[in-house]
């Protein structure tokens, strides 16, 4: 899969949370701040235009009834600005179900503290908080473009967010995947202030294709190795990630994202 596509998985990942609660006793308390009035699921997409926060009131039943009406009002907060944008909702039925979903389309700042306030007509309400990704400016090294000259990747500066990389022999298409290897996984306790690493193209593509001993020509039949880049906020890529031990914490996931690929060229007759 590549990583441009992780936005979709991500997404798919929150919403079968939310349809996951459904099957659960949904009695909490709504004076309850530790459980909170809301559940709250979405991201802050620094290169796409419009970044989308689905909330749901925790004490509604889960029937279209119930969900058609949401007694919230969102708003996003740029604590270093100080700019306050309250965000407007898209409503879609889904598996028997009324989805809010919340858009904001004004630009995601990086390495910028966020919180999202989701406030009820009585006063209720449930704030959650996050620092945006850097956008770090990768540096590549290397002698020349031939296939067996190692390449040094640098990205800096980092902010202890997560990074997750991944090379890849083709990009995904519409009617088929691509071929990709491994996850490389770069949280905080994997580096200070950047991430660098150095790979030699033609192992990386004989390891992606399993194919030790084959000329580069034919394992970079186009001319470039892909790497896929995403980025998270601190915290953020492991709550996606971490087995679900208590289902209350699955309502809180709220963070910073930003998926890209590049193609490397790569002389593939050296």
């Amino acid at each position: 899969m590549n990583l441009n596509q992780l936005h979709l998985f991500i997404t798919a990942v929150l919403l079968t949370s939310i349809l996951f609660l459904g099957a659960c006793d949904n009695s909490f308390d709504p004076t309850d701040r530790d459980n909170g009035i809301y559940s709250v699921h979405g991201m802050l997409d620094l290169l796409e235009e419009t970044s989308y926060i689905r909330v749901r009131d925790m004490n509604a039943p889960f029937t279209l009834d119930a969900t058609e009406e949401l007694d919230a009002i969102v708003t996003l907060y740029n604590l270093d600005s100080g700019d306050s944008f309250q965000l407007n909702s898209d409503i879609r039925e889904f598996e028997g179900v009324f989805l809010h979903t919340f858009t904001f389309s004004d630009g995601v700042v990086p390495d910028t503290p966020y919180q999202i306030r989701v406030e009820n007509s009585i006063g209720l309400e449930l704030e959650l908080t996050t620092q945006t990704p850097t956008l770090p400016e990768l540096q590549i090294n290397r002698e020349n473009d031939a296939c067996s000259t190692p390449v040094n990747l640098v990205f800096a500066p980092l902010n202890g967010g997560t990074m997750v990389l991944r090379f890849g022999l083709e990009e995904d298409q519409e009617d088929r995947d691509g071929r990709w290897g491994i996850l490389r996984v770069y949280d905080s306790s994997r580096y200070t202030d950047q991430v660098s690493l150095s790979i030699t193209p033609h192992r990386t593509a004989e390891g992606i294709a399993n194919a030790w001993g084959a000329p580069c020509s034919s394992l970079l039949r186009d001319g470039y190795l892909y790497l896929a880049i995403a980025h998270y906020s601190p915290g953020f890529y492991e709550r996606l990630n971490d087995e679900v031990t208590d289902i209350l914490l699955t309502t809180q996931q709220f963070g910073g994202f930003y998926a890209d690929t590049l193609a490397i060229p790569i002389d593939t007759s050296q």
